[in-house]
């Protein structure tokens, strides 16, 4: 890859991370959700409820509330902010620097074809507002991303680590670790190694009656915050409500447990067929599907997890289709889609809710062929 390129694309991923680090100190109180995040991690150590009612606030396994505490102890506090985002905005990075590495020698273009600049550029528009508002979002993509990439490379213990990491940032993140278990025999041992260590990490309390409360608050927590209570989700359903089709929840039900059975059935028979990278492909496809337009507290914001994938394989149809670059068009045209919340208050109130959803489903088929550069063997 030219080195070129690639030293533009970190100067843009630099330079929206200082924009926004300035933003966040011209306006200190316009933190996002990242207060709920230091309320936990509080509560935590004050060995109060993290947990209050309703079913919005902390989300998140006691976990996360410990491994957030040096954070929260950053002084002044807008430093902490800053730090949070960096984490994830780096991490981010360094993903989508994983996925052009991959695909930088394969197909007609040459290898100093800007992989990485492309990437950057249909990737991070999407990531803007989960990085203005500090979400979890982000850094959960780049999890994703990497783990898929370290299954594909066979590092068990490193995907296990990552898949894990998952869960501590988002409980729906069950989902890809599931597959992984139930598709992936060498999954298996890593996957239930973690499973202890996460379990000390949501005990590191001086009073393990309280750190088992917690546990028990959080599981109460989590059924009540999927009830359509108050939600304003930005899923297929939510699409279908804004249009004023209203779903009964039952067959609601019914279709996010087939979707999720699919998911299964998909990355089973990809493993049976076409090895560890088909494999590793289904799953990560699957479950950006699966943390969008299939999760019942889907937000807006939420698109990040697929930008990454709508990315890749766009850039993955224009090295590697003949005759089908116009599909790599589509996917880029998706890409930018995705940030029609951050185009203005008139477009945001026109899209929201129905759109990001809508996107997806209509360019899901094109994400179904394992591009070139993934089934090519690891290094």
């Amino acid at each position: 890859m030219s080195r070129r390129w690639n030293l533009l694309a970190w100067t843009i991923l630099l330079t929206v991370f200082l924009a926004m680090s300035i933003y966040l100190l011209l306006n200190p109180t316009r933190t996002g959700v990242v207060p709920n995040y230091r309320f936990a991690a509080t509560h935590w150590w004050d060995g109060t409820s993290m947990y209050p009612g309703g079913t919005h606030g902390f989300l998140y396994a006691p976990p996360f509330a410990v491994l957030f505490t040096p954070l929260n102890l950053v002084r002044p506090e807008i430093l902490g902010e800053i730090l949070w985002r960096a984490f994830g905005f780096g991490l981010f990075g360094w993903a989508l620097w994983g996925l052009a590495k991959i695909n930088s020698s394969i197909g007609r273009l040459r290898t100093t074809a800007p992989t990485f600049l492309s990437l950057v550029l249909l990737a991070v528009p999407a990531s803007l507002a989960s990085l203005n508002n500090g979400q979890t979002n982000l850094p959960l993509s780049a999890c994703l991303v990497l783990g898929a990439l370290a299954l594909r490379e066979q590092k068990w213990n490193l995907a296990s680590v990552l898949l894990s990491l998952c869960l501590v940032l988002k409980p729906v993140a069950l989902a890809p670790w599931l597959l992984a278990f139930a598709c992936l025999p060498a999954m298996r041992v890593p996957l239930l190694v973690g499973i202890p260590i996460l379990g000390i990490v949501g005990f590191l309390h001086p009073n393990p009656a309280y750190a088992w409360s917690q546990w028990i608050e959080f599981l109460e927590k989590l059924s009540h915050s999927y009830t359509p209570e108050n939600l304003r989700v930005s899923d297929l359903f939510g699409a279908f409500g804004k249009a004023g089709i209203p779903i009964p929840l039952l067959l609601e039900k019914g279709i996010r447990a087939g979707a999720c059975l699919a998911a299964l059935a998909w990355v089973w028979q990809a493993f049976r067929h076409q090895g560890l990278t088909g494999a590793s492909w289904a799953l990560w496809v699957t479950t950006a599907l699966v943390f969008t337009v299939f999760n019942p507290r889907a937000e807006t914001n939420s698109y990040v997890l697929i930008s990454p994938l709508l990315a890749f394989t766009a850039v993955s149809y224009w090295r590697e289709v003949e005759g089908d670059r116009w599909k790599g068009w589509v996917l880029a045209a998706a890409c930018l889609g995705l940030m029609c919340d951050g185009m203005g208050k008139p477009i945001y109130l026109a899209t929201d809710v129905w759109f990001k959803p809508l996107i997806v489903l209509l360019v899901s088929p094109l994400l179904f062929r394992v591009p070139e550069g993934w089934r090519k063997e690891a290094r």
